[in-house]
């Protein structure tokens, strides 16, 4: 994984260093170069977006285009330093030492967001109301993608720092695996989370059953059937549209992905059956907040936005509205949208540090 990206980056910041040496010019106005600079920076939030975000057919040349996106966006920031330099000093713009600066704002950009994405920590998190009667702890990890952009290693020491929290259950908010985990990588997952002896529940996320298997080297690693087999044979309860009880005052609610739409049920065809509990929905992605008031929610817990995962995306997201990461309200109900565990495709994150969600439900005084 890691050789392969590091083999892009390269490609991406030799391609740019041809294209940039091909069409330099020394005598370029300050309105242009300002306009050039936010040019880059727009083509480099496009090629994040492209691959978070855009269309399936792209998936091949996915990671190519986060590499061109670690090499754009500091030579950007580099383009504006050196330029401001030279109009100060009143110096000859060069090319040598304004790639040098790029190259090293580049390397430093592509250290961070490799190492940003391997390391995994708790978020703590404390909600209150009426309808508990005693304290409840519980944990959601969502969007772990194990094998995606983590190795198992990494994804299997996040499971034990789950367990170290000693949670009461943990919820898998979705997402857990891809089309691109293997099916060994599968099974040492769940098998990890069957021998915590904590009880573990589980939703589908938008990812979770393999797909696009002309986009697989070798093929589709396993099929759903198999997948539903391994989690609910290491003791996983799997909810789909479904309620369970948790304790003598919380109920759990595990939404089907809204990517299901054959599947997923209307919130007319969920009825609470215990309305005085409060009342914990899952939900993969936190786009129907709103609908899934109505079923009486007090808290609901979403994923897959990982954040953004790629700056600047978080803020792009947020401007148009969508509930990117952290607590959102609708009248007396709660969100909380993790940044996930892992990301997708690449090892590489420049937003939000990666997560799992660490709750404390408590009695209002």
């Amino acid at each position: 994984m890691y050789w392969i990206w590091i083999i892009l980056f390269i490609a991406a910041e030799l391609l740019l260093s041809a294209v940039q040496f091909l069409l330099r010019k020394k005598d370029i106005k300050t309105l242009w170069r300002v306009v050039i600079i936010i040019a880059k920076f727009i083509l480099a939030a496009a090629f994040a977006g492209l691959v978070l975000a855009g269309p399936v057919f792209l998936r091949p040349v996915q990671p190519f285009l986060v590499a061109l996106y670690v090499a754009l966006l500091p030579d950007a920031l580099a383009d504006a330093i050196y330029s401001i330099a030279v109009r100060l000093k009143k110096s000859e713009r060069k090319f040598v030492p304004y790639k040098i600066v790029s190259l090293v704002l580049g390397v430093l950009f592509c250290v961070y967001g490799t190492v940003n994405m391997q390391i995994i920590t708790p978020r703590y998190h404390s909600y209150t109301s009426a309808k508990l009667t005693e304290e409840h702890r519980f944990i959601v990890a969502a969007d772990m993608h194990v094998g995606s952009a983590q190795n198992l290693k990494t994804t299997l020491k996040a499971i034990e720092k789950m367990k170290a929290e000693k949670p009461d259950f943990i919820l898998l908010c979705g997402d857990i695996t891809d089309d691109y985990t293997s099916k060994e990588e599968m099974e040492a997952t769940f098998k990890a989370f069957g021998e915590l002896n904590i009880p573990v529940y589980y939703i589908y996320g938008n990812h979770e059953v393999v797909q696009h298997a002309q986009y697989i080297r070798g093929g589709l690693p396993y099929t759903s059937e198999e997948l539903l087999l391994t989690i609910t044979q290491n003791g996983i309860s799997v909810l789909a549209d479904e309620y369970v009880q948790i304790a003598p005052d919380l109920e759990l609610l595990g939404r089907e992905d809204i990517a299901a739409d054959s599947q997923r049920k209307a919130v007319e065809a969920l009825p609470n059956p215990n309305e005085d509990l409060f009342l914990l929905t899952a939900d993969h992605q936190p786009v129907d907040f709103a609908a899934n008031c109505k079923l009486g929610t007090d808290l609901q817990v979403s994923g897959h936005t990982h954040a953004g995962q790629l700056f600047p995306l978080k803020s792009l997201f947020a401007l148009i509205g969508g509930k990117v990461e952290g607590d959102y309200r609708e009248g007396e109900a709660t969100m909380n949208v993790s940044s996930g565990v892992s990301g997708w495709r690449v090892p590489f994150r420049t937003e939000s540090h990666c997560h799992f969600e660490v709750i404390s439900l408590t009695p209002e005084k």
